[in-house]
Formats: C-alpha cells, sequence, structure tokens
C-alpha cells in the first residue's frame, strides 16, 4: 500500500506542474520536500515558508489562506493553483482538507537534476544522476545547491572496503572527508582519562564522517571500522573546503551575534568545561564538541543558535554537524577571544538562608532551575554564628557568598545575579517585558508580606484588613495572568516564576485549612500555580516536608495571633 507521501506525490505528479516533468526516481526523491497536513473543519494552523518562496496545493477539500495582516485572504481547493508564500501564512478550513506544503527550492533542485540528466553524455547520466541523488539525499549535500552536489558528484572517488577494515585511525592527520554509500561502520573513540577505547556511534548508507578533524586542521578524534562490506565516496580536503565546508556555513560578527542574543538567540558554546569555567557569555550553554552529537535531540529545529569556541574553528565544526541534523547553527567568528561584550566566570557560590524564609527560597529555585552548582547553608535563627553579621547588613537572609568572600545581600539582587549568570534564558529579551517582569516581582513581595500580617494579626478586624486587601491583589494578578501560561512570560521560566513560587506554596497550605481564596475566581492564576508547584525545582527547594517548615513558622510568628487555632 502507497504511503500518504507516495500518493500526494503521485497526485501531484498527475495535476500540477512542476510535478509533471520530474522521472519516478525523481519524484520519490522528492518527497522530502512535502509536509502533508489533515485539518479538520474548523481548525486553523500557521505555517512558515523553508525557502524564498513555497507553495500550497490543496489535495483535498478546500482551505483559506491569509498572511499575518489578513491583507490577503484567498480561498483554493483542487485543480486550483498553488498559493504561494515567502512569510507567514495561516490555514483554515470550514470542513475537513488536505494541504500539502512544498519546499519549492527542493522542487527546483530536482528539476535541475533532470537538466543535468538531460545534457550529460547517454554514457554517464544515469550515473551522475543515479550519484546526485544520493549525495542530494545524505544530511550533509541535502541543504547545498545542486551545483555544488553535482560537481562533488563527479569529483567523488569510489572506494570498495570489507569488513573489518580500518578506514581512518585515530590521532592519524586528516586529510579526506567520507561518505559511506553502502554497508555499515562503527566509531570507536579512545576515553582521554584512560585510553580505553569505547564505540560511540553506528553509521550505515548516507553517513559522513572526517568533517571535524578537516575544519580544525588537527588530527582524527576517532577510529572508524566497517562491520561489513561496503562502498565510500572519498572527498579530498580542498574538495571539502569548497564544496561542503564554506558553502554550508554562516557566521555573523560578535555584534551581530550580540543583537541576536538580545532578541533571544542562544549561544550553545563546544568548549571544554575547564575553559568555559574560565570564562563564559553569560546566558550560553555548554556543550562540549565531543559531546555535541548526545545533544541533538534536546535542541529546537525551529530556532536557531549561535555556537560559539575559543577562536572559531570547533564552532564551525559544530554548526556544519548541526545544521547536517537540519539545526540553524550560525557561527560567532573569532569565538570568545574576539568577544567584545561582557564575559563571566564560574563561581563558587553558596546560599545563606532560614529554612522557613519565601525571600531565600527564591534564589534556591533559580539556582536548581539554572542548574547552577552552587551550596545551601541553613542557618538557626536563634543561634546566628558570629560572622552573619558581618556579611548581613540588615541582619536577614538570603546571603549569596561569591568565592568565599564576596556576599551579595537582597532576594531580588540575588536573583537578578543568577539570571545573569544562568546558562538558561530567565527573563525576557524584550526591555518593557523585562522591565514588566521585575514590576510584577515586587508585586508578589508584597502579596507574601501580606501573608506573614494575616497570620501575625492579633484579632479578627486586623486579619480581615490584610485579607480584603490581599483578595484586590490577588484580583489584580489575575488580570495580568490573563493571557499567560503556562508561566509568567509565557513558555519561558523567569525570576517572576522562582518569586511567586514560594508565594502559591505558602497559600496552597493556608487555602487547605482556612478560607483564604476561591480557586474558581482565580483560574489564570490557579493554574500557573499549579504548574509551578509541580516542578522538581519547586519542590526541593526546602530541606524537610514544606508543611513542617511552615508549621514552624507560622507557631514562631503567629503564636499570638488570631489564625493559630484556625490552622493549627
Amino acid at each position: 500500500m502507497m504511503n500518504r507521501k507516495n500518493r500526494t506525490l503521485a497526485f501531484l505528479a498527475k495535476n500540477y506542474h512542476p510535478f509533471t516533468q520530474l522521472t519516478l526516481e525523481m519524484l520519490k526523491g522528492a518527497s522530502d520536500a512535502l509536509r502533508i497536513f489533515e485539518i479538520k473543519g474548523g481548525e486553523s494552523f500557521n505555517l512558515q515558508p523553508a525557502g524564498n518562496e513555497d507553495a500550497l496545493f490543496v489535495i483535498k477539500g478546500s482551505a483559506y489562506f491569509s498572511d499575518q495582516s489578513n491583507s490577503n485572504v484567498s480561498a483554493s481547493q483542487i485543480d486550483a493553483q498553488p498559493v504561494l508564500f515567502n512569510n507567514a501564512i495561516t490555514v483554515s478550513t470550514d470542513s475537513s482538507a488536505t494541504v500539502c506544503h512544498v519546499d519549492t527550492t527542493l522542487i527546483n533542485d530536482y528539476l535541475s537534476l533532470k537538466d543535468i540528466s538531460d545534457s550529460a553524455n547517454d554514457d554517464d547520466s544515469e550515473f551522475l544522476v543515479e550519484r546526485l541523488m544520493f549525495l542530494k539525499s545524505t544530511k550533509a549535500f541535502r541543504l547545498l545547491p545542486i551545483s555544488v552536489v553535482e560537481k562533488a558528484a563527479r569529483r567523488c572517488q569510489e572506494i570498495s572496503v570489507a569488513k573489518g577494515d580500518e578506514i581512518i585511525k585515530q590521532n592519524s592527520s586528516a586529510d579526506a572527508f567520507f561518505i559511506l554509500l553502502e554497508g555499515e561502520a562503527e566509531v570507536w573513540r579512545e576515553n582521554l582519562k584512560d585510553n580505553e577505547p569505547q564505540m560511540v556511534a553506528l553509521l550505515g548508507s548516507g553517513d559522513t564522517f572526517g568533517e571535524e578533524a578537516l575544519i580544525i586542521g588537527g588530527v582524527r578524534n576517532a577510529s572508524i571500522f566497517m562491520t561489513t562490506d561496503g562502498t565510500l565516496l572519498k572527498l579530498s580536503k580542498a574538495d571539502f573546503d569548497e564544496l561542503v565546508s564554506t558553502p554550508a556555513l554562516r557566521s555573523v560578527s560578535p555584534e551581530v551575534a550580540q543583537t541576536m542574543v538580545n532578541k533571544g538567540t542562544e549561544i550553545i558554546d563546544v568548549r571544554y568545561e575547564e575553559e568555559y569555567e574560565e570564562s563564559f557569555i553569560p546566558g550560553s550553554r555548554l556543550i562540549p564538541l565531543p559531546d555535541l552529537r548526545n545533544h541533538i535531540g534536546s535542541l529546537d529545529k525551529n530556532k536557531e543558535y549561535l555556537i560559539l569556541c575559543a577562536a572559531g574553528l570547533r564552532a564551525a565544526a559544530a554548526a556544519l554537524l548541526l545544521r547536517q541534523q537540519d539545526v540553524n547553527a550560525i557561527v560567532i567568528e573569532g569565538g570568545i577571544k574576539a568577544w567584545p561584550f561582557d564575559t563571566a566566570k564560574s563561581m563558587d557560590l553558596e546560599l545563606i538562608m532560614f529554612d522557613f524564609c519565601p525571600f531565600a527560597q527564591r534564589g534556591a529555585i533559580s539556582l536548581q532551575h539554572s542548574e547552577i552548582p552552587h551550596k545551601l547553608t541553613y542557618l538557626d535563627p536563634d543561634n546566628l554564628p558570629d560572622w552573619f553579621a558581618e556579611v548581613s547588613p540588615f541582619g536577614k537572609v538570603p546571603i549569596l557568598r561569591v568565592d568565599g568572600k564576596t556576599t551579595i545581600f537582597e532576594s531580588s539582587v540575588i536573583n537578578e545575579l543568577i539570571a545573569s549568570i544562568s546558562n538558561k534564558k530567565m527573563l525576557p529579551s524584550d526591555p518593557v517585558e523585562r522591565g514588566l517582569c521585575r514590576s510584577w516581582i515586587e508585586f508578589g513581595s508584597t502579596m507574601l508580606s501580606q501573608l506573614t500580617g494575616m497570620i501575625s494579626a492579633s484579632d479578627e478586624s486586623a486579619y480581615k484588613t490584610i485579607h480584603n486587601s490581599f483578595l484586590e491583589n490577588l484580583a489584580r494578578l489575575e488580570q495580568q495572568m490573563k493571557n499567560r501560561a503556562p508561566y509568567f512570560a509565557g513558555d519561558l521560566f523567569t525570576i517572576v516564576d522562582s518569586t511567586y513560587a514560594p508565594l502559591f506554596m505558602r497559600m496552597d497550605f493556608l487555602n487547605k485549612r482556612i478560607d483564604l481564596y476561591n480557586e474558581n475566581d482565580f483560574p489564570k492564576t490557579m493554574a500557573w500555580a499549579k504548574q509551578l508547584l509541580s516542578l522538581e525545582s519547586v519542590t526541593t527547594s526546602t530541606p524537610s516536608s514544606f508543611d513542617d517548615i511552615y508549621r514552624q513558622f507560622i507557631r514562631r510568628r503567629g503564636s499570638q495571633g488570631y489564625l493559630i487555632n484556625l490552622i493549627m
């Protein structure tokens, strides 16, 4: 039975140009250029073009198409001309429909293949097109222009290999790039610590190897052994540099990279850990080049990533690998040596706190969410060490001690510092949104103080005054959360979330024991609270049972208060 893509290709080949011009073999290869969507009545979704101008074909039913301004609304059905678009477009339908998104750049490549076939000598036409189609289907060549792939097809040397052959040897000099045409191979790498070889990857038809050492200019970092008989295609270093490496890589200056970072693009640093600890760009993520293949699955193929190393060579190797895996990777020219903006170094961090303090808990959540190595030190407020007065000007926690000497106080300042050195983005890029986040952090501090005020209230009248004000603020928060989910800044966990999580933990505790608020009155805020309270960084942010810790706090602050008997 034909699969959905083959059925769609057969339909396109029968009804639409340019598919009518492609041979059956070319049509099979062209399936990579298709995305097929089954739409139910009333549904809609957005599409981004893959090339300069893509096409949408209606295969079944009818659909409506509009750009982001809704100024170009059109309807289409079977036998109509395709809808061309070069910006985001919305697709919707009143009844069920099938729509095919075609990457016209790839289709044009297959048309070029036909032209090459028609113009080649009869003797080598079939062989050349077969080699071209194979190379074009591999990850290394798929994104390259067809003219470049044609040159590679003509220059590749075909080599027969046997089971057990060692194709390249670790620590040998690099002089060629290989594509596995037929057969299977294993990648073995010696462990740097004990020189014990380990198998790190399996290779099959279409896989490539040898590029990393060619780009960096060093020696091979692994050995490749054939596990079956097979066939290799070999490109010289000069041909690799001309046809594969240079055309596939994009790079930007540090200044452009900084602008991209300000707009939310993430930096991946592919240096070794010890290099990263000496100096890193705040917000960057460390993935050493040898480990990069194991982390590709964690990257979003719909995003751009900036790649950084010491001077640019390892970043180029990493970017080529990522682009072969459909990850949009861009090299930062000159590496961190040419980076003219702020850098940081890994720090020895110690967060000093009381176990019941919600303001200190914010920092613990932020540190755990960021996966920043740190130490948590819990003090007894009734038995403070002599040094505490020296490091805490106000006699309060939290205190963040850096490298055993510098101390930072005030929870909001500590959280900002954590955000600035985190390899996870913890504030929005937009300056207005960042300001809004900081405003609502202060609002959260006010609500925390109101909870403590209610616990300490001496009589019912004092309690109700604070309680009414608290409910008014909760209503204000609900209004703010109207268009925000799952976190305050949408999908991004920020220091606003680490600020409100301790508040929501205490609200939940109290609401189970007194009529503090009605959850149905604040659905958006409650959904946010539920999301935060399910996170591991939140559930593990206290040294023991939160309920026990908070009960002890209530006894401490509210022993003479109006609520003590109702709560306990």
